[in-house]
């Protein structure tokens, strides 16, 4: 891995190389920085990640879907190239004479977008069998396709990206079938100096003055919050992770959204589990999936028609500068050919109403959508 000081090309012009040669990539600003990183990888194939027993000794940029399985499994893009900030003709020009005979596909299969009427009629279904105390909570989620040919503007959408939410983790990343773009406000595994950190998100409302006030939610977002509060308490507990200290709930400012969060620091001790064996045991989350999580998970693969991929799942550096850095995938898209397939989704509980759930999968679609239009 070879880190470059000097510069005379920005990420930005780089990463129109990359997308141009169809490299194997991932470019990212981490939330509060100033500077986008750029990870590349010489060859085209990705490395599988089978499990996350050894991540610690793990250097690149880590992706985790929803649900692993062969069409979309784990895997990692490892660091032949790393770029902060800045990129020098030398190793500029190195990325010039990489040559794939494998190009980006345009006809790739697009994934089924349930209409408002249907979704209206998933809620109901499952909040019949919440009611009937099938389970507490469950995620559903959606699809939104729209027609719209970002060729070329991938790399100012990552600009307007990192200006538009200084607090997000803004990620581009292309591999072979697959080129996914977010700016995701949910911190999921964090580790450093021997303290893991993390946070349970969820509770959704508009940035109103109202709702910037914890007082002012309702039971059904507060109740929705802490069944990822207890959850993730027990997890961490359940694997020895030591002196927990939690901060919330509290009302944190995502763009356009505000939600209610816990931050929760761990600190290592003599009798830690494995920290790979935490983070999978703590995927997927009740913030993503529900409670409890084989009868959430068992609901959601009856009842969504489209494939979560990699909406969802988690993503981040790994070993580079820091050993563990992971976000949840939300607030997510992929670009297929001509379109873009933007995920959203919401927890429903007992005391959810349809179209409320349904106008929130809305906004939260918009905090991607606002700024393609903008940039078109």
């Amino acid at each position: 891995m070879r880190e470059v000081k000097t510069s005379i090309k920005s990420i930005q012009e780089t990463l129109s190389v990359c997308l141009e040669k169809n490299l194997t990539f991932a470019a990212y600003r981490l939330p509060n920085k100033s500077k986008p990183e750029l990870i590349v990888q010489q060859q085209h194939e990705i490395l599988p990640v089978e499990n996350l027993a050894n991540i610690t000794s793990l250097n690149g940029f880590l992706v985790a879907p929803f649900i692993q399985s062969a069409e979309n499994p784990m895997f990692l893009i490892q660091p032949d190239f790393y770029f902060k900030g800045e990129v020098s003709e030398e190793q500029f020009d190195e990325l010039i004479q990489i040559n794939h005979s494998d190009k980006a596909s345009s006809n790739e299969e697009l994934p089924y977008e349930v209409s408002k009427d249907e979704y209206l009629g998933q809620i109901e279904k499952i909040i019949g069998s919440i009611k009937n105390n099938d389970f507490q909570k469950v995620v559903l989620s959606r699809t939104k396709i729209v027609n719209n040919n970002l060729t070329g503007h991938i790399p100012e959408l990552l600009s307007k990206l990192c200006d538009r939410f200084p607090n997000a983790f803004i990620y581009i990343f292309n591999t072979p079938g697959k080129l996914w773009i977010g700016a995701t406000p949910e911190p999921f595994a964090v580790l450093n100096n021997e303290v893991f950190y993390t946070s349970s998100v969820a509770g959704t409302k508009e940035n109103t003055d109202k709702y910037r006030s914890i007082e002012n939610w309702g039971s059904k977002e507060i109740l929705e919050q802490q069944y990822v509060t207890d959850y993730i308490n027990s997890v961490l507990n359940a694997n020895h992770w030591e002196n927990i200290t939690h901060t919330g709930p509290y009302v944190k400012k995502a763009g356009n959204l505000l939600h209610l969060r816990t931050d929760f620091t761990s600190v290592s001790g003599p009798s830690n589990g494995n920290l790979g064996h935490l983070i999978t045991n703590l995927h997927p989350t009740p913030a993503v999936c529900g409670f409890p999580k084989v009868e959430a998970l068992q609901i959601i693969s009856e009842v969504e028609k489209h494939n979560r991929e990699y909406y969802s799942g988690f993503l981040g550096p790994v070993g580079m500068g820091q050993p563990v850095t992971l976000f949840v995938n939300l607030r997510c898209m992929k670009i297929a050919g001509s379109s873009i397939v933007l995920y959203s989704g919401g927890g429903l509980t007992i005391d959810s109403h349809p179209v409320d759930e349904w106008y929130e999968t809305e906004i939260k679609a918009s905090t991607l959508l606002s700024v393609i239009r903008e940039i078109q």
